[in-house]
């Protein structure tokens, strides 16, 4: 049986494994029952997927944001550096081969890449995305245990200082810029 995390234990878990750091750097812990920390005008702050169920597990990533507003939110892990790829993919698949396989192993219908339906073990529903780790790219970090959230964090307080520093090139989320043309659209459009 997997060991799911839901959010609030996600960001109180992760919160006591990386707020030591943080600290260090300088940053403050924000609000209670998220894992976030400021520092002058900046927030740092994980963000849990949308899509985490106890079927697949759940995948975070790190956001910044500058100044007041939203609008400046950017993924901190497009800084990660090819080094840095590598040991994340291999840990990432490590994750990954330590899930128990269903026994038996049903099969079940989801949506393939040309849009039907397929028919795909439900052990196999939960597998590595090495593309996100080729590039710059959206990275979410798996994970279905607070032991897996161990290991994650182990992989990032070596590098979080070069993650959020200021002088490091950001890149803005592609779902914020969406969400502001659609916002200026329906402004356009109420007129």
């Amino acid at each position: 049986m997997r060991d799911y995390v839901k959010s609030k234990d996600f960001h109180r878990h992760m919160r006591s494994l990386l707020a030591p750091r943080f600290q260090e750097l300088g940053w403050e812990s924000q609000a209670a029952g998220k894992c976030s920390f400021a520092r002058g005008g900046r927030v740092c702050w994980l963000q849990v997927s949308q899509y985490s169920n106890s079927l697949m597990g759940a995948k975070f990533t790190i956001n910044m944001t500058e100044g007041s507003s939203s609008a400046g939110n950017t993924r901190v892990l497009f800084r990660l550096n090819e080094a840095d790829r590598a040991v994340g993919r291999a840990l990432e698949e490590d994750i990954i081969a330590r899930l128990p396989r269903p026994d038996p192993d049903p099969e079940i219908e989801v949506v393939g890449d040309n849009g039907g339906t397929v028919l795909v073990k439900l052990g196999d529903l939960p597998r590595a995305n090495s593309r996100q780790w080729e590039g710059p790219a959206d990275v979410w970090l798996p994970y279905f245990s607070k032991g897996d959230l161990d290991d994650w964090a182990a992989f990032l307080l070596p590098r979080l200082e070069r993650l959020i520093a200021p002088s490091s090139p950001e890149t803005v989320d592609p779902q914020l810029w969406a969400q502001r043309f659609r916002r200026i659209m329906g402004f356009f459009r109420s007129r």
